[in-house]
């Protein structure tokens, strides 16, 4: 893939290229923000690791290469969202201002027009704010009424669900609950002004500042959202503050008539095309949040028996996988939400608040609007993967390509639940044993407190034994089991 998109960026080399001005600083700042990310992720461990260093490497020297040369960016973007699998969804709105941005340069050159670049306020604005628009009209279409998301949704549940999911657990559950009675006060209001700031992009390009105002509301609100919920758009925060002062430092003559009505009803076509996902697909994000969350735990047994928790962030890079809702498949429970405890039913999500001390209305409700998804096969993948992984792990494999001593210069990842019940596990030590635990939590609205409804294994994986002289392992197979049983090795 990387061949083939080298090809036709050689080819112009031999053509003028445009002059984009302020915007080729901009994606050269969006290249280095990815770029970082994907060198900085951690090895897939069941894998070969000469191959995935060696992308890391062509990624680097793409980037390097496509500060001087746009048409590098081509085969960047074929090896970060190839080989590094970077095409995921916290990286899907930067890297679509690089794709537009690459097209621009590619339409520019071939038409002969590179002193052409007022387009590109508007062309790369629109892939921005479309990423927000959308999910202003997903919430406006989940009740009877467009505002009925905005007055009737409890957002505090979603802090006190993302707490019981894994994040700032280090805060003690006072704290948060003191927290969340102050937050319930001022729902309404959030909920408005999410709406407010997601809409905003559908008059942005009235005006120059007020694009800026727009964009840089963005990143506020994406920095209210990691408070909330330990979900970090970390690379929205950055490309939209960045975006926004390069339209604010623009020269005025030149670029003055990129905005006005006329670009407003150009941007609300786009908004309508990209909504109704037909010219690229923005995520809906629009759902009720309730108190209650089922999930998937997993903890480790070190060879010293020290019992710790292995939390997303330790699984990179399939950090944002561990972060979700994986793990499922592992259990014949009916599941009636996603991440983070969300569902689309306003009523589930009032059934559910009077649930927490009824057992026997909790389980009707997930009879009635729940759905298994246990699935052998998928739990036998995962079970391998899991062996795999840590048997390379304690043999001393490498986990990323940064000594232990520069972990902290690795990118963030976007799902932040790193805390839980136990310690974190940091790989110090072997592991003997990987427990997996089903867990249904719920916040209880009346009293503030945080219940544990539910707390069972669904399966234990032990590991074989190291030896001391060259780490390897001494048993050749690792065993599963539904239920806690003594070590096999």
């Amino acid at each position: 893939m990387t061949l083939a998109t080298a090809a036709p960026s050689a080819l112009l080399a031999f053509l003028p290229t445009p002059a984009p001005g302020l915007f080729r600083w901009f994606v050269v700042f969006v290249v280095a923000l990815l770029t970082w990310q994907g060198t900085t992720s951690d090895y897939d461990v069941t894998q070969p690791i000469g191959p995935q260093r060696q992308a890391k490497v062509v990624l680097l020297l793409l980037a390097v290469s496509s500060c001087f040369w746009a048409p590098a960016m081509l085969p960047w973007l074929a090896v970060y969202c190839g080989r590094l699998r970077g095409w995921k969804h916290h990286a899907m709105m930067p890297l679509r201002l690089v794709k537009a941005y690459l097209a621009w340069v590619f339409v520019a050159t071939v038409l002969s027009t590179p002193e052409s670049s007022t387009a590109l306020v508007l062309v790369l604005g629109c892939v921005s704010l479309s990423h927000y628009v959308k999910p202003a009209w997903s919430k406006a279409r989940l009740g009877p009424r467009p505002w009925s998301w905005a007055w009737h949704n409890r957002t505090h549940y979603l802090t006190a669900s993302a707490y019981s999911w894994g994040w700032a657990r280090f805060l003690p559950p006072e704290t948060v609950t003191g927290i969340l009675r102050r937050a319930r006060v001022v729902d309404r209001p959030l909920n408005i002004l999410t709406v407010l700031v997601e809409a905003a992009g559908l008059i942005a390009f009235h005006d120059r500042r007020l694009l800026v105002v727009v964009l840089a509301a963005t990143a506020v609100f994406n920095l209210a959202v990691v408070l909330a919920s330990g979900i970090f758009f970390w690379e929205n925060i950055c490309t939209n503050a960045a975006l926004a002062l390069t339209v604010a430092l623009l020269p005025d003559p030149e670029y003055a008539p990129t905005f006005g009505w006329p670009a407003v009803v150009i941007a609300l076509l786009v908004f309508v095309l990209s909504t109704a996902d037909l010219l690229w697909q923005p995520w809906h994000l629009g759902w009720w949040d309730s108190p209650f969350t089922a999930r998937v735990n997993w903890q480790v047994e070190t060879a010293s028996g020290a019992k710790l928790g292995l939390y997303n962030d330790f699984m990179c890079p399939y950090e944002r996988e561990f972060g979700r809702v994986l793990g499922y498949f592992l259990t014949s429970e009916p599941i009636l939400h996603g991440h983070l405890g969300i569902v689309w039913d306003r009523v589930l999500r009032d059934r559910l608040v009077g649930a927490v001390d009824d057992p026997a209305e909790l389980q009707h409700l997930k009879q009635t609007y729940g759905r298994a998804q246990a699935d052998d096969e998928q739990a036998g993948e995962h079970i391998a993967f899991l062996t795999a992984m840590f048997i390379e792990l304690n043999a001393g494999t490498p986990k990323g390509p940064l000594p232990r001593r520069l972990r902290r210069l690795k990118a963030p990842g976007g799902q932040l639940y790193h805390w839980g019940d136990l310690p974190p596990y940091r790989g110090e030590e072997p592991v003997r044993r990987i427990t997996i635990r089903y867990q249904e939590r719920c916040y209880r609205p009346e009293t503030g407190d945080f219940a544990l409804l539910a707390d069972r294994v669904v399966q234990e994986i032990h590991l074989p034994a190291i030896t001391t002289d060259h780490g390897s392992p001494s048993c050749a197979k690792s065993s599963s089991t539904a239920e806690p049983t003594s070590e096999s090795c």
